[in-house]
């Protein structure tokens, strides 16, 4: 019969593991944490110097702005959201793919869906200030929907399982469509770029590891 208390104990080690051994993930969490502290008190002009604007983007060149926004963030509460789930769910997927690869993922997920957020601007007329790290976090969250789709088989066993997969589906919809106030354009391409970075990382590179923490 096996100890169920070994069992949570051996669980809560691995956890342990994995989050410690999450250097990236560490680092950006700290990152993002200090530079708003920074830029809500001592340095405020950082705002108005790397917030995502796209007619500044284009008309003056500073193509920085597409990855210094993502360590921007509007209040404590835009911060605490981007890196509760950063906390989350960024161990995990960086201690599947390694922590070269989990900062590409990172880094072009924000990338391109700040990309897509300027296209659907200049197409449908509007003008943003955008700051925060959702899009590269959706990409997260875009690399962990494929791996579970692949491995739905042997991931999906019981019912808490399915219930917590429908509470993720239930984000991922909201994030990308829904959100009053948030800017969906850059969720919806961070997770698109999250996803076929998924794909090219799972499927074409047969990386068929099991998704240590995720259950």
């Amino acid at each position: 019969m096996q100890d169920n208390s070994a069992v949570e104990a051996g669980y809560w080690e691995n956890q342990e593991r994995i989050y410690k051994r999450s250097y990236v993930s560490i680092a950006l969490l700290a990152a993002n944490v200090i530079i708003f502290l920074l830029s809500s008190t001592a340095m405020l002009w950082l705002y108005e110097k790397g917030a995502m604007i796209t007619e500044i983007v284009l008309r003056d060149g500073q193509y920085y702005r597409l990855f210094s926004a993502m360590f921007l963030h509007a209040d404590v509460q835009h911060l605490f959201n981007n890196m509760m789930i950063l906390a989350l769910v960024g161990a995990i997927v960086e201690n599947y793919t390694g922590h070269a690869f989990f900062a590409f993922l990172y880094f072009i997920s924000g990338l391109f869906g700040n990309m897509i957020s300027m296209a659907y601007e200049i197409n449908h007329g509007l003008s943003w200030v955008s700051v925060g790290a959702s899009g590269a976090i959706m990409g997260l969250v875009g690399f962990v929907v494929v791996w579970i789709i692949i491995n739905r088989k042997t991931f999906i066993r019981s019912r808490g399982v399915l219930i917590r997969l429908g509470f993720l589906a239930a984000f991922v919809i909201y994030a990308c469509f829904f959100q009053a106030g948030a800017n969906t354009a850059a969720h919806l391409g961070g997770f698109v770029t999250g996803f076929v970075l998924g794909i090219i990382n799972i499927v074409l590179l047969k990386n068929e590891k099991n998704m240590e923490g995720l259950a």
